[in-house]
């Protein structure tokens, strides 16, 4: 039997009441070691140990208080140019505001959260795992940033069960699809530096989709998204990508709209990106 084991970092964002953006972090089990080194060199670099959480970053990257933003932008360099060998970032933006969005069928919060989670985690199984891979069986280590839920929320359970229900379903429609066993890990961010890296991703793609971060160094931070979303490049995709719900027919697209892509056409190397 061939066994794939893997770790997927969690988190998740609820901007301005109409999106929900969910972002899971995939990488091998045997490569947790070495991406847990590219991050912790950085921060020895800058000497500077604490929590990098996108919504707390300075204004500048300079001085003694820009230590934050400059980890957070060696982090995305080291992304691009090794982190993502080994590790692979998926991104559902969910626009709830869709004329197809059913609301009805999430009567409390979590259930929109929860659903959409699952669904985000099958997808980058099918994108990001299997395109490339075969497998037997999947064990996934599903780290998320501890949160105070709802005591009603049913989160862990949720995910858990919903993950080995929809490899059923893909198994009786593929034939050959593993089983995925899933093992939920509730984490503080602050213990966790792949965590916070996931954090930093769902925040910059949050700045990009909005267009409303005002300080520098989140700005410049955004532009990594923007520039990444332009790469069209197959195997680009594989390592990042960015996907929404639901379309005008209540259909996953992949034409994300970014506002600072929109709004500020001469941003990045003065290049003028065209619309459409």
């Amino acid at each position: 039997m061939k066994v794939g084991k893997y770790h997927v970092f969690h988190d998740e964002s609820l901007p301005e009441k109409r999106w929900l953006i969910i972002g899971l972090l995939f990488i091998k089990s045997h490569d947790i070691d070495i991406a847990r080194k590219i991050l912790y060199r950085v921060r020895e670099e800058e000497n500077y140990f604490r929590e990098i959480h996108f919504k707390e970053l300075p204004k500048s990257f300079s001085g003694k208080y820009g230590a934050k933003a400059r980890i957070a932008k060696k982090w995305m360099i080291e992304f691009r140019q090794r982190l993502s060998e080994i590790a692979n970032f998926s991104c559902l933006i969910v626009d709830r505001y869709s004329s197809a969005y059913e609301h009805s069928r999430f009567p409390k919060d979590f259930h929109e959260y929860n659903r959409f989670t699952a669904m985000a985690l099958k997808a980058g199984i099918n994108w990001h795992i299997l395109q490339e891979n075969e497998y037997d069986r999947l064990e996934i280590t599903f780290i998320t940033d501890k949160k105070n839920r709802s005591i009603i929320d049913n989160f862990e359970k949720y995910i858990q069960q919903r993950a080995r229900y929809d490899s059923i379903l893909q198994k009786e429609e593929k034939g050959n699809y593993p089983e995925v066993i899933l093992k939920v890990v509730p984490k503080d961010s602050s213990d966790d530096d792949l965590l916070q890296f996931t954090d930093l991703l769902i925040g910059s793609t949050q700045a990009a989709l909005l267009n409303k971060v005002r300080k520098p160094a989140k700005r410049e931070l955004a532009s990594f998204i923007v520039r990444w979303v332009r790469k069209d490049q197959y195997r680009w995709r594989r390592k990042f990508n960015l996907w929404g719900f639901p379309d005008e027919e209540g259909r996953p697209y992949t034409n994300i709209y970014l506002k600072m892509r929109e709004n500020e056409p001469n941003l990045f190397d003065n290049t003028r990106h065209k619309k459409g």
